[in-house]
């Protein structure tokens, strides 16, 4: 009697042990399944891409690539005499229109002062437009200097930001455009992360939601918070053609894969840059509370293990 009574306790156990481990097992699943995560994310940062307002040679570089700077640092600086000597030229000129002015003006003051009895209307109408013309020049003369003298101050390139420099390719003695990208700057302090969640996962996604983030290769959580979520993708399944019409691809009714979803998470606290614009990380919306995450810490825990080996 009592070695019946022990197998049946021994085969009731066994039956509770398993019936956990399934139950275990299948709400890891759905959370693996239906949960808001994706291993598509990715750290990004604002960037500025940095490119000269003038052309000419550069005649240094005052930073290393991957250098931390401060804002308002030179960069690098760009062929400083031709453009001083433009300055020169532009002042030239302002002072012989000046001087020019100051003639025409005291012409059509005289000719004014003695009026039609001296001399006839059309010469002192005459003088009154000479001296508007001139005038007109001195005005140009005045704004192609103070073009020329912004020239000059953009010739020493500066961060607009403090920063980290990146894919600098530029060097002294090079010749280099207006407008062509120079430099990047990642700007300090503005890192987040970009999720891409599949639609079927967007319920669980709200502004202001807790968010756990797992850096690819590191065993560190991060925390952060929901800021936004795109208002729309591109429909890549659509175009028009040269008619106008719209053209609409061929779509397997058994075969839908979920439309990604870009989602924006503030970092709770700024890695600097520890982990760069780009590299990849794992995401998981845990809720709006942190009670939330302490409740769910165990299925997250196995989910995390599940995606590893999946």
């Amino acid at each position: 009697m009592k070695t019946l009574t022990r197998k049946i306790a021994r085969t009731a156990i066994t039956l509770i042990l398993v019936l956990l481990a399934f139950v275990a097992i299948f709400r890891a699943w759905v959370y693996y399944t239906e949960s808001p995560w994706t291993r598509d994310a990715r750290f990004s940062a604002d960037v500025v891409a940095i490119a000269p307002d003038v052309s000419g040679l550069i005649e240094r570089v005052d930073v290393r690539d991957n250098q931390l700077i401060k804002k308002d640092q030179v960069l690098f600086t760009i062929d400083q005499p031709r453009y001083q000597k433009a300055v020169e030229e532009a002042e030239a000129d302002v002072a012989y229109y000046n001087a020019l002015a100051s003639e025409k003006r005291r012409e059509a003051g005289r000719r004014n002062q003695l009026g039609i009895q001296a001399m006839s209307r059309e010469e002192i109408d005459q003088a009154n437009n000479v001296l508007q013309t001139v005038l007109h020049q001195l005005a140009k003369a005045e704004a192609t200097r103070d073009l020329a003298k912004l020239d000059l101050e953009r010739t020493v390139i500066r961060a607009p930001a403090d920063g980290w420099v990146t894919n600098l390719n530029v060097y002294s003695g090079e010749f280099i455009t207006r407008g062509s990208t120079a430099v990047a700057l990642v700007k300090q302090n503005s890192f987040y992360i970009q999720a891409y969640m599949e639609e079927t996962k967007l319920e669980g996604v709200r502004p202001g939601y807790r968010a756990e983030i797992t850096p690819l290769g590191s065993n560190k959580v991060l925390k952060g918070t929901v800021d936004s979520m795109a208002a729309g993708v591109t429909n890549a399944s659509s175009s028009n053609d040269a008619n106008g019409m719209a053209t609409v691809d061929s779509n397997l009714e058994w075969v839908r894969l979920a439309q990604r979803v870009p989602v924006r998470i503030r970092l709770d606290q700024q890695q600097a840059n520890l982990w760069p614009a780009g590299t990849t990380a794992t995401v998981v919306i845990t809720g709006a509370r942190d009670r939330d995450i302490q409740q769910m810490t165990f299925f997250q825990k196995l989910a995390l293990r599940l995606r590893e080996f999946g």
